[in-house]
């Protein structure tokens, strides 16, 4: 159950000289949810399309011996409240995006991956491919009334399209595996990220999606990208972090964090000022300014936000979360995280899936 907080503690600022400073007391607060679900729930993916419509998408009833159940919830400007899909046998909500309290797309994982549309008054869900065999939808976006998927289908990356003569088609596939994807209305692009398997995976849509080409990333042997963010036309950004694949406590703890900026002609690799986490979550905010989130394992129990500013990446973090009780091979840690702006002001939503096991919690946070 979330507890209200209200202040947060001090963070420390790190620069890329290694050098802590002193940084003031963030912004970023805790805010209390809604019960999602009995057992261990966590929140996985956030998306907002003004300061009265937001959005967050996970699980709960999950545990060693139970895979879980679809948790939506919606905020209105004051309150949290669910807002679950009807009758869809899911058991993973992966990923949701808003353009408009009227238009926002889910995606997520049950007996078949399952894409839901919210139009206002339901959900209207689909099953764009088909039984699931051996598939998995891992991240939806929309923009301009078309929404993009991502998934992998027997070991293939595959982006799938959707209008409203075809429904779903596949627009693209290639080997790998595609964790995340961005469009942005007005630049007619459309850009996918994953891994190889052994590399940073990136493809670039072009022409509204007419035309794919898989785009040079800079090499990061085990190099994983979890989520990527189109700024503008030629400002993109992806992170992800470097490591094996897997929640193994002590694979998970041994990830380092990765952050590649797209300048319009290259991808580079941009340093991150933390050893060791990972990297789940990304965005811009009002005024163009980059902010990623994730966990540095130095400081397991806050959220770990990046801001690009000055040409480096600082880290902050936010207050401590007051996770249940954890037994010794679970994680004492944050575990995934999203964030997003708040079209229309200058906030940030974020959240979190922190522990592990039986004693998994979610989180919901605020800035500004």
């Amino acid at each position: 159950m979330l507890r209200l907080l209200l202040g947060v503690g001090t963070a420390v600022a790190v620069t890329l000289a290694g050098q802590p400073a002193q940084a003031a007391a963030p912004a970023w607060r805790i805010v209390k949810g809604v019960d999602i679900g009995e057992s261990a729930t966590a929140l996985l993916d956030v998306a907002a399309s003004g300061p009265r419509d937001a959005w967050a998408a996970g699980y709960a009833c999950s545990a060693e011996d139970r895979e879980g159940c679809a948790a939506i919830i919606r905020w209105n400007g004051s309150r949290w409240s669910k807002a679950n899909p009807p009758g869809a046998d899911l058991e993973h909500v992966e990923g949701v995006s808003a353009a408009s309290p009227t238009d926002v797309w889910a995606v997520g994982n049950g007996t078949a991956p399952w894409a839901g549309h919210w139009t206002g008054p339901r959900w209207t869900g689909y099953k764009p491919l088909g039984s699931g065999a051996e598939s998995r939808l891992a991240d939806v976006a929309v923009s301009g009334g078309r929404p993009w998927l991502v998934g992998t289908v027997k070991g293939s990356g595959v982006v799938l399209g959707w209008n409203r003569d075809k429904g779903f088609y596949r627009a693209h596939s290639l080997p790998g595996k595609l964790e995340a994807v961005t469009s942005r209305a007005g630049t007619g692009e459309i850009w996918a990220v994953g891994s190889t398997g052994t590399q940073p995976l990136i493809v670039r849509g072009t022409d509204g999606g007419r035309t794919w080409k898989l785009t040079p990333a800079p090499s990061i042997p085990d190099g994983h990208l979890t989520r990527v963010w189109q700024v503008a036309g030629g400002d993109v950004w992806a992170v992800g972090y470097a490591g094996k694949a897997s929640y193994d406590h002590k694979d998970f703890l041994a990830s380092r964090p990765i952050a590649l900026h797209y300048d319009g002609r290259s991808w580079r690799q941009v340093a991150v000022p933390v050893a060791r986490g990972r990297l789940t979550g990304l965005t811009s905010d009002a005024a163009g300014t980059v902010w990623a989130s994730g966990v540095d394992f130095a400081h397991g129990r806050r959220i770990m936000f990046l801001r690009y500013a000055g040409d480096r990446l600082t880290a902050s973090y936010g207050p401590e979360l007051p996770l249940r009780e954890q037994r010794a091979y679970d994680h004492q840690t944050v575990t995934r995280t999203s964030i997003t702006r708040i079209p229309g002001s200058s906030g940030l939503w974020a959240v979190a899936a922190a522990g592990g096991g039986d004693f998994e919690s979610h989180f919901l946070l605020t800035y500004g």
